[in-house]
């Protein structure tokens, strides 16, 4: 019997137990700590010290894998101690880290849950996945990507970047508004503007709500909040040409969408409406939580 971890360490810190590719349990820390969106930050001593309070469900176990999932903090440095103390706690024959897989995990988590033969898989993410470009190296996320999946391949069709820094939007002057590459056989697009969660962020805040509390923003649009209402007709928008853009790569009908940006049930259910001839499948666990699932699944599958 195969039985392969799948570890998030990014915020809502999760871990999903496969046995011969089939998920037997998914637990997050945050439910166990108290700690709402806990996850390791990579900075702090606490992070050499904490037991992690679901690794004790595991301690009879000698997994074949650990496979772990990151947003990515910057640099592999940051990474490795946070992964290397949650290993000295478990029983594995190998470990598994791949930093630039975060959006491939979300959409593998999708597909796992999904049943679809193949897909295409269309992720947006809340905040991003890191990536580091440029002699000045200019951080720019990755926010949206469009892939194509069957049980056998994962193909890269788009990825698009924003050049978000953390200073709540003041810093968008680091390029032309939109500048577009091809980078190991699939476009990728680098862009000033605020798209994705980003842009969704900043209307949060503007609205005078705090980070994560996106939902109630998305609420209170049908109250009449007119932020709001601007926040989801433009994501609306948003969302609806990037699976037309989708649909230029490949004709598959089936459509698959990740990542914390389509925790936007109102958005989604318009999305559907809006594309009667395509059969959706949304991620249940489409935050930073789910891409545990798809980490154990990729490796068990793909590699």
């Amino acid at each position: 019997m195969k039985k392969i971890l799948g570890v998030n360490i990014s915020h809502n810190c999760s871990f999903a137990y496969f046995e011969n590719n089939i998920l037997k349990e998914y637990y997050e820390e945050d439910r166990f700590n108290k700690e709402k969106h806990w996850g390791p930050t990579g900075n702090e001593v606490r992070d050499d010290t904490y037991e992690y309070h679901v690794l004790k469900k595991f301690k009879n176990i000698t997994f074949d894998a650990v496979v772990f999932a990151s947003f990515d903090r910057g640099h592999i440095d940051i990474e490795l101690p946070i992964i290397n103390h949650i290993v000295s706690q478990l029983k594995c024959k190998t470990h598994y880290f791949d930093i630039n897989n975060h959006h491939i995990y979300h959409a593998t988590c999708a597909y796992y849950f999904s049943k679809f033969k193949n897909a295409l898989a269309v992720v947006t993410d809340g905040g991003g996945e890191g990536v580091w470009f440029g002699a000045g190296q200019v951080p720019f996320r990755v926010m949206q990507s469009i892939f194509y999946i069957d049980n056998k391949n994962i193909k890269t069709y788009y990825k698009r970047f924003t050049n978000k820094k953390e200073d709540y939007f003041n810093n968008f002057d680091k390029v032309p508004a939109e500048v577009y590459k091809k980078v190991d056989g699939y476009d990728v697009s680098l862009s000033n503007k605020l798209f994705g969660g980003y842009r969704y962020l900043q209307y949060t805040v503007n609205a005078g709500f705090k980070p994560n509390e996106e939902g109630q923003l998305m609420g209170s649009a049908a109250y009449g909040n007119p932020i709001a209402i601007k926040a989801q007709k433009e994501c609306l928008e948003e969302n609806i040409e990037l699976i037309k853009k989708a649909l230029t790569y490949n004709d598959c009908k089936n459509i698959l969408l990740s990542g914390g940006y389509h925790l936007n049930c109102a958005n989604n259910f318009k999305l559907v409406k809006y594309f009667p001839k395509l059969n959706f499948f949304v991620d249940p666990i489409a935050y930073d939580g789910g891409t545990a699932v798809g980490a154990a699944y990729y490796y068990e599958n793909y590699i």
